[in-house]
């Protein structure tokens, strides 16, 4: 019988993001996954404690570091043999948002609950779901960036941070779009501007998180240029499917009548 176990460094994480240590959750869980010899029902159950956990240790890492009026959830859940992960943040009173990216910016680090949530994703996928990411794993990534509806008056400019894009097959408003944004031509629309907080989590999936240079990823972004203003709307947001993640987990044996 194969253990796998499954513990969690947040203070770890802290130090890496913004220099605090905080009590983790996983001193006090541990957990525990049979995986030739759990049923189906069995791994729901363990996702839902891992999601259980998760989300307590985010209320822990927020503190002092992000203000209340960010509300940050994670999300786990099992597809047919697939785990998928989803991390996503909203501010509850707009007018008062202080977290979140100031107009025109586009980068990770001009937003403290971008960081959070990106490094929340590395510390979880270079340890609890280290076992998932083996060489040659399967992995969806789907990153939804956004922008409130302060209309763009003039150029923005574009330091080049994640390469020139001439024509790249995104979603823009729900619908495919063929996105170009260069050193040259700029920031122009809202539009640019929310796929360009998408490359930055890309960028930093690429290049920070260990397991995923080794893996067979795919990359979607998603641009949503809200109408309303407020800080509160230019967010980003990440989905993550692990596939096959549970296939080779033994069907459970038919119940006999």
């Amino acid at each position: 019988m194969k253990r796998f176990l499954f513990l969690t460094c947040l203070a770890l994480l802290s130090v890496l993001c913004f220099g605090q240590t905080v009590e983790t959750v996983s001193e006090r869980f541990h957990y525990q996954y049979l995986k030739k010899e759990q049923t189906k029902e069995q791994i729901q159950q363990d996702n839902e404690e891992r999601q259980r956990n998760w989300q307590e240790e985010l209320e822990q890492m927020r503190e002092g570091l992000i203000s209340d009026n960010v509300k940050i959830e994670v999300q786990t859940d099992v597809q047919d043999d697939n785990l998928v992960i989803a991390v996503a943040y909203e501010t509850l009173v707009v007018a008062d948002a202080a977290d979140d990216y100031a107009l025109g910016k586009y980068t990770i680090q001009n937003s403290n609950a971008c960081m959070l949530m990106c490094n929340f994703l590395k510390n979880k996928m270079e340890n609890d779901l280290l076992e998932f990411l083996k060489q040659g794993a399967k992995v969806d990534v789907k990153i939804t960036g956004a922008t409130d509806g302060t209309p763009i008056r003039s150029k923005i400019a574009y330091q080049g941070e994640y390469g020139d894009f001439t024509d790249k097959a995104i979603t823009l408003n729900g619908a495919p779009y063929k996105m170009t944004v260069t050193q040259k031509t700029g920031v122009t629309t809202n539009g640019q501007l929310a796929f360009l907080r998408t490359q930055g989590v890309e960028h930093f999936l690429k290049t920070e998180v260990e397991p995923l240079k080794h893996t067979e990823n795919t990359f979607a972004s998603f641009a949503v240029e809200n109408k309303e203003k407020g800080g509160g709307y230019r967010r980003v947001s990440v989905e993550m499917t692990i596939h096959d993640a549970f296939k080779d987990v033994e069907p459970e044996k038919p119940v006999k009548p």
